[in-house]
């Protein structure tokens, strides 16, 4: 009878915390449109060159893969909760930082904000490890799907709420108030974390073996089935980011209308974030490491019918097919990983996973550009299917591995 209350106040407990870092991921992810949004024009008129978006990207996407990183390992020796209030007050500072240089016309002051910006949310991406502690492998797709899902009403909604805030006359400009909106997200987020009782990785499911010591990152890395998530989470992103970063420019040059490329780009992002709920659920009922594959599957498909050029439907099309294989993989490694890995080490693995996803961003939002610019958007379509497939071989190779840590 004593079990059987502890068990229902543990769920209890999980049930509390998972609403709670779920809102906190919806906040927090309101921020990052901004960046993009705001940030990116405003550079570029500041500086008078349109390379200075392409520094500003660079600037955040490296400073998220070293926050990824160094808050993981932060996590893992103190706890989900400082790790993920570090986070937050970083986003919070970069607020006030981008506020402030728009405000004094001073665009390397952007550069400086994206560098806590980048490590903030490459830290608060985290909550899904956080969230992956507290359930068994058998229910952490659905669960982790959850959060992404969440991220979603904030990415989506934030470029509306940036219109609308541009749109009210303070007298200081109209790309300045936009930036409250990272400074009030961040700020929600934080208190939602707070709220947060016990830490996640004291209500971490464990196993016979959990008090053995965690192992070094090297050999972490070295386990063959995170070896093969972060290959497939790579190439799944980087074609995401290379095909998706120039598609409204290959529309453009074909005489699509405005209305048209955005609804593409809106079908994209459906594709990344909509369905996750289903697609956790679907991983959990049939295999972590099976569902990754069918990403990387989805995520060459949609490469090659982009490739195509038939038009904005078709090209729409293959953007929704990469956007649910990029869904598929980075649930797909998520679970994985945290699967083959204890609440010791989790978050750092997840967190490595992050730092080579966001140096794959960099790498490829460049490298997709020069491909477009040089040999054409078809050009980069079967270029992306290649790196992809080249991607899925080398994971498929990777003899699997069952899971011998907690979780």
């Amino acid at each position: 009878m004593t079990a059987t209350i502890l068990e229902a106040r543990r769920r209890a407990l999980v049930r509390r915390n998972t609403i709670l870092l779920v809102l906190a991921q919806g906040l927090v992810q309101v921020a990052f449109p901004v960046l993009l949004v705001v940030g990116s024009v405003e550079i570029a008129r500041l500086a008078g060159r349109d390379a200075a978006t392409g520094f500003l990207n660079a600037v955040y996407f490296l400073a998220a893969a070293g926050g990824a990183a160094v808050v993981g390992r932060l996590m893992d020796r103190v706890g989900r909760r400082p790790g993920l209030l570090a986070s937050y007050a970083l986003l919070a500072l970069a607020g006030a930082l981008g506020a402030a240089s728009v405000l004094a016309g001073v665009w390397w002051g952007l550069l400086v904000c994206a560098v806590p910006f980048g490590i903030g949310l490459g830290g608060a991406n985290l909550a899904r490890g956080a969230v992956a502690d507290m359930y068994p492998p058998e229910r952490r797709g659905r669960a982790v799907g959850l959060v992404m899902a969440a991220g979603t009403a904030g990415a989506v909604g934030s470029p509306f709420l940036v219109a609308a805030l541009r749109a009210v006359d303070l007298g200081v400009g109209p790309d300045v108030l936009p930036w409250s909106l990272v400074l009030l997200g961040s700020l929600g987020a934080f208190a939602c974390v707070l709220a947060v009782r016990p830490d996640p990785r004291d209500l971490a499911v464990r196993s016979e073996n959990e008090d053995d010591p965690a192992r070094p990152r090297l050999a972490v890395l070295g386990l063959p089935p995170v070896r093969a998530a972060i290959v497939v989470a790579a190439v799944g992103q980087m074609a995401m980011i290379g095909v998706m970063g120039v598609t409204p420019v290959a529309l453009h040059h074909r005489e699509v209308g405005p209305t048209a490329v955005s609804t593409v780009i809106g079908v994209h992002i459906a594709g990344m974030f909509a369905l996750s709920p289903l697609v956790g659920l679907l991983l959990d009922r049939t295999s972590h490491r099976a569902g990754l594959f069918a990403g990387g599957l989805l995520t060459l498909a949609g490469s090659l019918l982009a490739a195509t050029e038939a038009g904005a439907l078709v090209v729409g099309a293959g953007l929704f097919a990469i956007g649910l294989g990029w869904c598929a993989t980075f649930l797909g490694a998520t679970a994985v990983i945290s699967d083959a890995t204890g609440p010791s080490e989790r978050a750092g693995a997840l967190g490595l996973n992050d730092l080579v996803v966001s140096l794959s961003s960099a790498a490829a939002g460049l490298g997709g550009a020069l491909v477009f610019e040089g040999a054409g958007y078809r050009a980069l379509g079967l270029a992306t299917a290649a790196l992809v497939a080249v991607g899925l071989v080398s994971a498929a190779r990777v003899r699997p591995a069952p899971a011998i840590r907690g979780g």
